[in-house]
């Protein structure tokens, strides 16, 4: 397989940048993989050019890569940091793999790093790894297999029918992932636990290279470990449409939507998630039309189908978000407009801003952890990454204005609405999701309809 190797060194350890490219070169020539340069990123030089220019570099080639990097450190200090490079490989084809005997994976490297180490789970993390390198099962076999008693796969034939109907519609018919979800439904096929096929699925059967029999766990890769289900010439067509029908798959953060991080479903609690889908067809006259569509949906609909709520047009949903904000803003008595008086106010404030930042940070830890399992998947972590790293920079930035005291609460409130009330069209979509999460707590949608909690400010 073609690699790259990235890695920062300290410029002031004349041994370190050496060493660590020994050490990439070492490991491909264990693994048999093709060398293709490493890149260094001198730790004394501020932001990451190298790795700018690597991207670039894989991004122009139009080739999927192994990344090799000596640990999840190197992605990055913080954790988002990490998981956002992490992510960014994948939506250019790349698999990241660590040069780590224990940890090789990059999300559970990161994991641990943060977590620090832990006896049991290094205890279950070995079984792991012993059973990934000669390719046993590990967890939830895919939808097709079952694991039989000695831990291999096993063909499941009534579900291997509908995965290789799946691969053949897709890779011989009009239309996309939607359009294969859509069939399977309207055919009466369910999931394995009886649910409805979703986008998100199918798009990870599609992917999955278990069934051409290639097993990957832990940065192996173990052609011909099982029987496979698909034929190998189908499952390249499949790669290939799938390629040349998503080229947006290489933005990761894609276009924003102005209620992420503070919208909720009022019928299930879960949060809500901004969708977009694009369709193409052809008209009567043979031209290609294309259109556009984004909205809003559970999150818990979405991934495991287990909420029975619609989905709302987004521009339907902001748009009366936004009146209720105006209206509540405007009932508001102005004794409220009024500075504090002293600071118990502020503090106040401050605590439940400091609340509100490191509840964002535990519940994204606990979703990358589980992502680390296999329990998400990386498109799913994906969508998380952008709305957490969007609500951690509108805390930290209230946060310097409340530091300045009752004053700076009183500016963030009062400079959120004059920018709600006479900015609005002028501000980015960047810009516009500041101002809301400064004036609201939390969306709720229930039977379509919003209702909208402000924020203590």
């Amino acid at each position: 397989m073609r690699s790259i190797g990235y890695f920062t060194f300290d410029p002031t350890d004349s041994d370190s940048k050496s060493t660590l490219t020994q050490s990439y070169e070492d490991f491909c020539a264990k693994g048999g993989h093709i060398t293709s340069g490493c890149f260094a990123e001198d730790m004394s030089i501020e932001g990451r050019p190298k790795w700018e220019e690597m991207m670039k570099a894989i991004e122009d080639s139009r080739l999927g890569y192994l990344v090799l990097v000596p640990s999840a450190e190197h992605l990055g200090l913080a954790l988002q940091d990490k998981v956002r490079r992490l992510l960014d490989l994948d939506s250019l084809s790349c698999q990241t793999v660590c040069d780590d005997e224990e940890y090789p994976d990059p999300l559970q490297n990161a994991v641990r790093a943060q977590s620090g180490p832990d006896s049991r789970r290094e205890r279950i993390r070995e079984g792991m790894r012993a059973k990934a390198a000669q390719g046993l099962g590990l967890g939830k076999p895919p939808f097709g297999y079952k694991i039989i008693y000695n831990g291999t796969f096993e063909v499941v034939e009534r579900e291997a029918v509908i995965v290789r109907a799946m691969y053949d519609r897709y890779a011989t018919e009009d239309g996309g992932v939607r359009a294969v979800a859509s069939w399977l439904n309207d055919l009466g096929h369910r999931t394995r636990r009886l649910q409805r096929w979703s986008m998100v699925t199918v798009r990870d059967i599609l992917r999955n290279t278990a069934y051409i029999g290639t097993y990957r766990r832990f940065g192996l890769r173990l052609p011909a470990s099982y029987e496979a289900i698909v034929d190998r010439n189908v499952y390249r067509r499949v790669q290939e449409k799938m390629q040349g029908r998503s080229p947006v798959r290489r933005n990761p953060k894609g276009d924003p939507f102005l209620l992420s991080s503070i919208i909720y479903c009022g019928h299930c609690g879960q949060r809500m998630m901004g969708v977009t889908r694009r369709q193409s067809w052809r008209r009567k006259d043979g031209e290609r039309a294309r259109a556009e569509y984004r909205y809003y949906q559970c999150q818990s609909r979405i991934n495991r189908n287990q909420c029975e709520y619609r989905t709302v047009a987004a521009s339907e949903l902001e748009a009366s978000v936004l009146d209720q904000v105006k209206q509540e803003l405007a009932n508001m008595s102005e004794q409220a407009r009024e500075p504090f008086p002293d600071s118990k106010r502020t503090n106040e404030v401050r605590r439940e801003i400091q609340m509100r930042a490191a509840a964002i940070h535990r519940r994204y830890q606990t979703i990358v952890e589980r992502a680390a399992t296999g329990a998400l998947t990386l498109a799913q972590l994906r969508v998380v990454t952008v709305e957490t790293a969007a609500a951690t920079k509108a805390t930290e930035d209230q946060l310097a204005l409340v530091e300045s005291g009752a004053e700076g609460v009183r500016q963030l409130a009062e400079s959120s609405r004059e920018r709600l009330a006479y900015l609005w069209e002028d501000m980015t979509i960047g810009e516009q999701q500041e101002v809301l999460r400064t004036l609201v707590a939390k969306v709720t949608v229930k039977n379509r309809l919003p209702h909208v909690e402000l924020a203590p400010v």
